[in-house]
């Protein structure tokens, strides 16, 4: 075991051997032949425990980005495109020739 005081490689959503102890316990549980029995497990109870999960569903699905829009990035509605270019000689960003700095 390393001790606490080396370095990790990567760290947050990078670390890479979280990722894969979670990826591989993942694969088990699927493989374990529970999923099923976990999925009736988690469906709801009763009709109020139906109607709150819809509900909770119907909330998560109004923050993300619909269907409709998929693949475009539209911005939000309270922010505005702008009505001009960037400025500069090349405002799209590809400039044929990159100037040379110095000491980079």
């Amino acid at each position: 075991m390393k001790s606490s005081t080396s370095k990790s490689r990567v760290q947050g959503e990078g670390d890479y051997a979280s990722a894969k102890k979670y990826n591989e316990h993942a694969q088990a549980f699927a493989q374990s032949g529970k999923v099923e029995q976990a999925a009736r497990k988690a469906a709801p109870r009763n009709e109020r425990e139906q109607d709150e999960m819809r509900q909770a569903e119907a909330t998560g699905r109004s923050h993300a980005k619909s269907q409709a829009s998929a693949g475009k990035d539209e911005g939000s509605p309270e922010r505005r495109q702008p009505d001009k270019q960037a400025p500069g000689k090349y405002p799209e960003g590809h400039n044929p020739h990159p100037e040379k700095i110095p000491g980079r």
